[in-house]
């Protein structure tokens, strides 16, 4: 698309040198001019703007970011101005939007959305904001604030929201902690209420400030101060609702946070993420019919306005994986499996979801070649890493014949160690000890001993054979006491790693049908088992549809002594599930 008016780029810096070219380089020579005003780097910031053919100038830093845009600013030439930071950098798609804008007629400066990521690379993470920095030049923009600073004119603009995106990387807990903003924008902060103590927005500011210290009694009292005094006028009331809660939640005040949601979206009734907000207390206070009406109502109000823009996530997906996982949990795996599907339509990379819609497809009865056609309708056999995805899979439902048809697909020359891995499991799995053996010493060529130390462990306690015992093989050394403790049943302390791999142990026997060996290994945990290793064991029986091993142990926990808490419920409510569901 042609562009027909110029622009200039504005931007502050100081050692942004990691970050600088990736943000220049998003704007694939959309600006004529570019002014980097350097505040005192000591990287080699200004070499990279070089590199660019910015013009370099240089500003004393004053704690005021007002004043240093502004002297930016004194230097553009262009018809236009974007003003923007160094770890901001344009959507890719947003190109052709960009130029629209700059030629549209009759406009003189735009809201563009800022879409912070919360998780490194994860564009469904981000939360937005809207920020005014797209204008016109000569129109009389300047900017006024210390800090947190805002776009005004004081001649008559006609302003407009727009869909424009730039992705923002400095709200990462590893660049924050690496940057210390906190610690300098609070500084900033305090100093301006100090001056000006009611001041609402700066209240705001600061408070978001305490909760990046993690300080969240003063971040919550701040947040308070703020909400009293603001009215729904005011543009940042809505994030404003939103922190708040997520502070309250933070310092372990849920019911307290609830009555706010509560409160917002009476004020803010189209407000979809203080909606899906609302649905996660719900379900942290195990309210969950309450919160499954939130998630889906998230689901039928959709995108609000502009101003109540808070993440695309929480408008679809969110509130399908959050009903996903409920509804499996409680056993109604038709309609887990349509938002599970509804879900990863949005998300067809979180591979990961489809271990638990196999878990589903599996408990709706359908038997092993009807669970290997529905599995190869998301994983087509096209790539080696679907396959390998795929046998996964099926080996986790106990499709091991399934799996061995797939994996009779690869040559056998195949040195790739997850295929000698899968191989040599699945071979176990189907009792064929040693072809298991034949792969996994195989695998071992290519990567550690440890991954498969768990097989050849249970073969040596099954077969009590030498060739696999710890004088044979090079286990870990938290299974050199294993098989005495087995044998002698005498008094024992067990370590952490002992407990972690006797726990794998039991699942692989659950898997293979050798209930009397997991018996024998669940009660060397017997001493051992407080709450939340009862509740493992529980959660673990109740996989493999041991239910009434599930009940018992959970059970043996309060006749000695244990409290019956929300989390024992909701096991005790889960195995009753179970129960009707098989």
């Amino acid at each position: 698309m042609e562009r027909k008016h110029s622009l200039s780029l504005c931007m502050i810096v100081k050692n942004e040198a990691d970050c600088l070219a990736r943000c220049i380089e998003s704007l694939q020579s959309i600006p004529d001019e570019m002014i980097i005003v350097d505040t005192g780097s000591t990287d080699n910031t200004v070499e990279v703007a070089k590199k660019y053919g910015a013009i370099i100038k240089t500003y004393e830093w004053n704690n005021n970011f007002a004043q240093a845009r502004n002297y930016a600013l004194s230097f553009a030439s262009k018809e236009w101005i974007l003003v923007l930071d160094a770890d901001e950098y344009l959507r890719p798609e947003d190109y052709n939007l960009f130029v629209s804008l700059l030629n549209a007629e009759g406009i003189d400066s735009y809201y563009i959305k800022t879409l912070n990521f919360t998780e490194p690379n994860n564009p469904a993470s981000c939360m937005i904001n809207l920020n005014h920095r797209l204008f016109k030049n000569h129109k009389g923009f300047y900017y006024v604030g210390a800090i947190h600073e805002q776009l005004i004119s004081d001649e008559k603009v006609i302003s407009k929201t727009t869909d424009l995106g730039f992705y923002h990387t400095g709200y990462l807990k590893e660049v924050v902690k690496s940057k210390n903003k906190p610690k300098r924008n609070s500084q900033i902060l305090q100093s301006i209420l100090d001056e000006d103590p009611n001041n609402s927005f700066h209240q705001f500011n600061l408070a978001n400030e305490m909760f990046q210290l993690e300080k969240y009694e003063e971040a919550i009292e701040l947040y308070n101060q703020a909400y009293e005094h603001t009215t729904v006028g005011q543009g940042y009331l809505p994030k404003l609702i939103v922190f708040r809660i997520n502070a309250l939640v933070a310092n372990h005040q849920e019911k307290k946070a609830l009555l706010a949601a509560n409160e917002g979206i009476r004020l803010y009734p189209t407000f979809t993420h203080l909606m899906f907000v609302k649905g996660t207390i719900e379900e942290k206070l195990g309210l969950i019919t309450k919160a499954i009406t939130s998630y889906e109502t998230c689901l039928t109000m959709g995108r609000p306005d502009a101003q109540l823009e808070f993440s695309k996530a929480s408008e679809t997906l969110w509130p399908h994986l959050k009903l996903a996982t409920l509804y499996d949990y409680y056993g109604d795996s038709e309609k887990a499996i349509f938002h599970y599907n509804k879900y990863l339509e949005l998300n067809p990379s979180h591979y990961q979801i489809l271990y638990a819609v196999a878990s589903c497809l599996r408990r709706m009865g359908l038997n092993e070649e009807q669970m290997s056609q529905q599995l190869s309708k998301y994983l087509p056999a096209t790539t080696l890493n679907n396959k390998i995805l795929l046998i996964d899979l099926l080996i986790k439902q106990g499709l091991f014949a399934q799996a061995q048809v797939y994996l009779n697909q690869i040559d056998l020359s195949e040195t790739n160690s997850q295929i000698l891995y899968l191989r040599g499991k699945n071979q176990f799995y189907l009792s064929n000890d040693e072809q298991c053996c034949e792969w996994f010493n195989k695998y071992v060529q290519y990567d550690s001993f440890e991954a498969v130390a768990p097989y050849f462990y249970l073969l040596y306690l099954l077969t009590n054979n030498e060739q696999y015992s710890p004088r044979q093989l090079q286990y870990p050394k938290y299974y050199g006491n294993l098989k005495s403790y087995l044998d002698e049943k005498g008094e024992y302390t067990l370590s952490q790693d002992e407990i972690s791999i006797i726990f794998r142990l039991i699942e692989e026997c659950l898997i293979i049908h050798q209930e009397n060996l997991s018996s024998d290994l669940a009660s060397l945990l017997e001493v051992h088992l407080d709450k939340a290793l009862t509740l493992k064991l529980a959660q673990l029986y109740c996989k493999y549809h041991h239910n009434k091993w599930a009940k018992t142990v959970i059970e043996n926990y309060i006749l000695n002594g244990g409290g019956l808490d929300d989390d024992m419920i909701n096991i005790l409510s889960c195995i009753r599930v179970n129960e009707v569901t098989e």
